[in-house]
């Protein structure tokens, strides 16, 4: 028995020793912070944004005083929804002294391009820039910008947005053309002149290898423009057939083995004839057609196939085509669609499905795509008869439910999508909504939400904010302020924190929505809406006072009455909070808007805006600010 004892007494005892001894063992390995070598903090400093990076690191001791002030450390700025004294701040303390270190810029608004390249010029100065994207730029300054390009000796990836539409786009694509060692170039913008005829000598010739046009060209103009790109190798476009004439496509790269094509008024017969000239080394074919039916003939896409695009691995598919409901037509349908399932598919694993909808104007389209996994960017999700319910994995980027009830029976995982658009008519019949999305959507990966439901309410947004808390930007009709049930003075809404930073409201809003929103999204660095001229200049009023902490009680007026069913929001607003860190936001005093400093009003008259700036100067209420009218919108920054 002792021996048994003292048995039991070894094994009860041995894994005590045993810890105590993986625990000194676990001491004695913890490393501090800065025991890290240079090299690791390079590398975790590729997760951080440049301006974080020196507010976080630089003043902490001096050795990291050196890594990040006197290194080579390369930098990445972006001035997106910043205030002016945030803009001049960074340009002054990071860009002047480091401009020899900076390899990318983004810009996202057109008063920070205006303001920026007022101050600077980018030249070869800029040794090291690689990476320039300009969204929302204006028209006007398009021309003198690329100009200043040519300069840039590393200048390898080029993305522009226009805010308007381009008029000497000649000039344009003639400039990007003669950039010297771009390899990369992304146009989003429309033009006011279609007619493209480049000025460029015969030995003129691009370095592009990467173009995406996110505007439909007709196919002679584009044509006009791909014979000085004899080094591209991937070509993602928008094309017309409409009046184009049958010109000889051979020019086109030999070097384009990756097409990303979005055909939408041209037949698979004319189709088939431009595609001919280049099929051959095509590699990856990512097609995206509409209305010819002869688009869903899968045994002339095999001919085409074996005949003249033997080196294609790749092949993503898409048409859509409208539907009469007649019962021989949508049978024919599935007999073609069933074609795609024999074997000269299925061996290169090319599969396809489809699904059946009406769009809101009861028009009945079939859609017919590849799957396994869906790579376009944009999904949607509509009340299928079919029952084709896909499985797996999506990588749509954007994804608009048009039908609350049909993500029920899907099992697919939306790995990508940071943009959802809610577009169905009544959540109120699908309760468990809202939760049913975090099955197959990223909680951590949605960052804007789009809302035309008018259904939605305020409480329900709240919800979808608490399941998805890195929503940054909304777009949302006023009716969403509503409550789902009224409050009474003894249950009041309490609003939970999120991190909405940019906000569009959709149709015409009043100072007491602009109220609740105030309370709702107390970290609003833009705001985009639309009013009457009674409410414009009460709602801006109210905005630049309590954003200035300027006390203007005279001046500012209060709604007579409240149509909405929060009451509690009845209250004086000549409080200002100076850090809503430092109060509780539920408190009755009035949410201060410290971070706005963008607004864009909608559809407004030049005399009003005349009157607004004369009033802002009078009343002080801004020091330095940016006031610009363009295309019926008033635009501020401050």
């Amino acid at each position: 028995m002792d021996a048994v004892k003292k048995q039991l007494n070894i094994n009860i005892t041995q894994p005590k020793k045993s810890s105590k001894s993986i625990i000194k063992q676990m001491k004695s390995m913890i490393t501090c912070f800065e025991d890290l070598s240079n090299e690791m903090f390079y590398e975790l400093f590729d997760f951080f944004d440049s301006y974080d990076i020196y507010e976080i690191f630089s003043n902490l001791n001096s050795r990291f005083n050196h890594l990040i002030i006197h290194s080579s450390l390369p930098l990445r700025l972006n001035f997106s929804c910043l205030s002016k004294t945030s803009f001049q701040h960074r340009c002054n303390t990071i860009l002047m002294p480091n401009v020899h270190r900076i390899i990318s810029l983004q810009f996202s608004h057109h008063l920070i391009i205006d303001d920026f390249f007022t101050s600077f010029c980018l030249d070869s100065s800029f040794i090291r820039l690689e990476i320039l994207i300009l969204q929302n730029i204006k028209s006007d300054n398009l021309i003198p910008i690329l100009t200043t390009l040519a300069l840039l000796p590393r200048l390898y990836s080029l993305t522009i947005t226009s805010i308007e539409k381009i008029q000497s786009s000649n000039d344009v694509f003639c400039l990007i053309i003669r950039l010297p060692v771009l390899k990369y170039c992304k146009l989003s913008f429309e033009l006011w002149n279609q007619y493209i005829n480049l000025s460029l000598n015969n030995n003129e010739y691009s370095s592009i290898e990467h173009l995406i046009i996110n505007t439909k060209y007709n196919l002679d103009q584009l044509n006009n423009f791909l014979i000085y790109t004899p080094n591209l190798h991937c070509l993602s476009c928008e094309i017309s057939t409409l009046n184009s004439k049958q010109i000889t496509m051979s020019i086109i790269s030999m070097n384009l083995i990756n097409l990303y094509l979005k055909l939408e008024d041209t037949s698979f017969d004319e189709f088939e004839w431009f595609i001919i000239y280049f099929s051959h080394q095509l590699k990856l074919l990512h097609l995206s057609t509409q209305r010819d039916i002869e688009f869903l003939n899968a045994d002339r896409w095999e001919q085409l196939i074996l005949c003249h695009m033997l080196n294609l691995r790749k092949f993503n598919f898409r048409h859509q085509i409208i539907n009469d409901e007649n019962i021989i037509n949508y049978h024919r349908y599935h007999l073609l669609i069933d074609k795609f399932k024999s074997s000269f598919w299925i061996d290169r694993q090319w599969f396809f499905t489809h699904h059946h909808y009406k769009s809101k104007d009861f028009t009945s389209w079939i859609i017919f795509y590849s799957i396994q996994p869906y790579r376009w960017n944009h999904y949607d999700f509509y009340e299928d008869r079919c029952q084709y319910y896909e499985t797996g994995f999506n990588l749509a980027y954007e994804v608009d439910l048009h039908n609350y009830s049909s993500i029920i029976p899907y099992s697919i995982k939306f790995l990508r999508t940071n943009r959802l658009i809610l577009s169905g008519e009544n959540i109120n019949e699908n309760p468990s909504f809202i939760f049913d999305l975090t099955h197959i959507f990223l909680p951590t990966q949605l960052t804007e939400l789009i809302i035309s439901d008018k259904t939605i309410r305020l409480e329900q947004l709240q919800l979808f904010l608490h399941y998805f808390p890195n929503i940054k930007s909304l777009k949302i009709p006023t009716t969403i302020l509503y409550l789902c049930s009224p409050q009474s003075e003894t249950k009041r809404i309490i609003f939970n924190k999120n991190n909405i930073i940019k906000i569009n409201l959709i149709n015409q809003c009043t100072l007491e929505d602009i109220q609740i929103l105030n309370r709702f999204c107390p970290y609003i660095h833009s705001l985009e809406i639309e009013t009457d001229k009674e409410n414009l200049e009460l709602i801006l009023y109210f905005l630049l006072r309590i954003n200035t902490n300027r006390n203007h009680q005279n001046r500012l007026l209060t709604s007579s009455s409240y149509s909405k069913n929060i009451t509690f929001w009845q209250q004086d607003y000549s409080t200002c909070i100076h850090c809503m860190k430092k109060q509780n936001l539920n408190s009755f005093q009035s949410p201060c808007n410290h971070h706005l400093s963008s607004i864009c009003f909608r559809d407004v008259n030049y005399m009003m805006v005349k009157k607004l700036r004369t009033k802002i100067d009078l009343d002080a209420l801004l020091d330095d600010y940016t006031l610009e009218y363009l295309d019926q919108n008033m635009y501020m920054w401050w």
